[in-house]
């Protein structure tokens, strides 16, 4: 029997594919926000804005990617014990 999701592969699957729908979620918000922030802020604070917003949504895709990776790295040893097993 499992004893946790950290041990279950079906989990961490279900994981990365919540992590990869979220990174684009946040891709288009930024983009969006990027393309609207013209329109409510004013020159001091666009830019700032828009550089935060640029880096923002990057920066979470790359988050995303590390952490899937070590979910494959972990659902590939868990398969392996249960097919020994």
């Amino acid at each position: 029997m499992l004893k946790s999701t950290n041990d279950d592969p079906q989990a961490l699957r279900l994981d990365k594919i919540i992590y990869a729908v979220e990174a684009c979620a946040i891709n288009l918000a930024c983009l969006l926000m990027v393309l609207f922030v013209n329109l409510f802020f004013s020159p001091p604070w666009h830019r700032l804005l828009i550089t935060i917003l640029l880096i923002l949504g990057p920066a979470y895709t790359l988050y995303m990617g590390i952490t899937n990776f070590f979910r494959l790295k972990r659902i590939k040893q868990l398969e392996s014990q249960f097919s020994k097993d």
